[in-house]
């Protein structure tokens, strides 16, 4: 007969399923884990004491250590117990309160090349938010260096995942990666300082460059970056501060989206060379929330672009697509066959230029040489979507324009801000507007 003691201990072990699982799904399941949590499994159980020196994900956060003292020790026992073990992927994310890895650069380093020698094959690197330096140093003097990685040698034939946020890297960095690094194939760089002007690899595929400071400027003036990837097939590029994009060989790319959202208003020629480099690109996005500057070249430098998207399925524009009676937006309607899908992130007139456009446009459009205008067929093209202010009445206007234009025009919807969508046929519009 089962004792009382007998009869608990049968329904821990019963009801402890997940210790009765193989190893490897284990440690699937610790990769979901903050590196202290997955220590901590080892009080578990018996069968758990040496799993976690064994896991091959490693996501290491500075976050609830008190100080950058207990952190350091963490992460050196962390690693030594860990001994020779592979890894698939590791993560040291340094944003936790007083923790910046300047301030411990060399050891940190060491924890880089630890990663690289075990094989690691993604690798995320992410050091104090830098808006929150500020808070916390009121003497800009007193805040500390950005963590520059060149001083790591990143050499290693299985790294093919890098995400960097909040570091500094430099040209002799980014050679020295495409170079040492053969199998690397996704790039991925958020908020960083960057000291070098050219992005250049023959094996990279994915690459994303958003919200990174490039101080390397001429006072009041901007540099290009160059982007040289032939083998590339996914590109984002987001705010550049202080730069401009110059895109030289991406003619693998499939995917891309250009979202330029800086204080600066980029010229209309600066984006006509956008669009000639990714002209077989099957799903692109081009935004400039600030708008662009143009003048009386922007007809000439339409037909100077001279592109047929010929791959194109899916495209998302801003409303820098709207100036001058719409022609870039038309250009690009009349000169991608294939497309399917349209979004227009439509936003409140800001600039002369648009209220400017709106004028003209609304005189053309009342008056009845418009309706002998030239049209053109988009066969492919099943869905328009117009995301707008509430109090935006000029949308009504563009739907009314893309009726006239576009021959057997498809449905088109209106989402305002408020995120409540009305979806119209565009016979409903003819009645709206009888």
């Amino acid at each position: 007969m089962d004792t009382p003691s007998g009869k608990c201990t049968k329904a821990m072990d019963e009801g402890d399923r997940i210790s009765g699982l193989p190893d490897e799904v284990r440690q699937h399941i610790l990769s979901f884990l903050p590196a202290s949590d997955v220590v901590r499994t080892c009080v578990l159980s018996p069968s758990w004491r040496h799993i976690w020196a064994s896991a091959r994900r490693l996501n290491i956060k500075a976050k609830g250590f008190s100080g950058q003292k207990r952190f350091i020790k963490f992460v050196n026992s962390l690693l030594l117990s860990r001994g020779c073990t592979p890894l698939d992927s590791f993560s040291l994310d340094a944003n936790g309160p007083d923790i910046y890895l300047e301030h411990f650069c060399d050891t940190a380093y060491l924890w880089i090349c630890y990663a690289l020698r075990s094989n690691v094959q993604t690798l995320s690197i992410t050091d104090h938010n830098r808006a929150d330096a500020y808070k916390e140093f009121e003497d800009e003097e007193d805040q500390p260096d950005v963590f520059l990685l060149d001083h790591c040698p990143f050499t290693s034939s299985y790294l093919k995942r890098l995400h960097l946020c909040s570091v500094c890297v430099d040209k002799c960095f980014l050679k020295n990666l495409f170079s040492g690094c053969p199998g690397l194939e996704e790039l991925d760089m958020m908020n960083c300082v960057i000291h070098a002007t050219e992005f250049s690899s023959a094996t990279l595929k994915k690459l994303s460059i958003d919200f990174n400071n490039f101080p390397e400027r001429a006072e009041y003036g901007y540099i290009d970056i160059v982007i040289n990837m032939p083998s590339l097939f996914s590109l984002h590029i987001g705010a550049l501060l202080g730069a401009v994009a110059s895109l030289v060989d991406v003619q693998s790319l499939i995917t891309a989206s250009i979202y330029l959202n800086t204080h600066r208003r980029y010229k209309f020629v600066h984006g006509c060379k956008i669009l000639r480099a990714l002209s077989n690109v099957k799903n692109l996005e081009v935004l400039f929330p600030h708008g662009v500057s143009w003048d009386n070249s922007m007809q000439s430098d339409m037909h100077l672009c001279g592109v047929v998207f010929t791959n194109l399925t899916t495209l998302s524009l801003s409303d820098w697509c709207l100036y001058d009676h719409c022609k870039p937006l038309l250009y690009l309607l009349e000169h991608s066959p294939n497309l399917e899908e349209l979004t227009l992130k439509i936003t409140q007139p800001m600039y002369h230029h648009s209220l400017d456009w709106h004028c003209r446009a609304a005189s053309e459009l009342d008056s009845p040489c418009v309706e002998n205008a030239d049209a053109f067929n988009c066969k492919n093209l099943e869905k328009i979507e117009i995301l707008c202010q509430n109090s935006d009445k000029m949308v009504g206007l563009l739907v009314t324009l893309l009726l006239t234009k576009i021959v057997s025009p498809p449905q088109i919807s209106i989402t305002p801000s408020s995120h409540w969508a009305n979806s119209y046929s565009w016979a409903c519009f003819w009645e709206l507007r009888s």
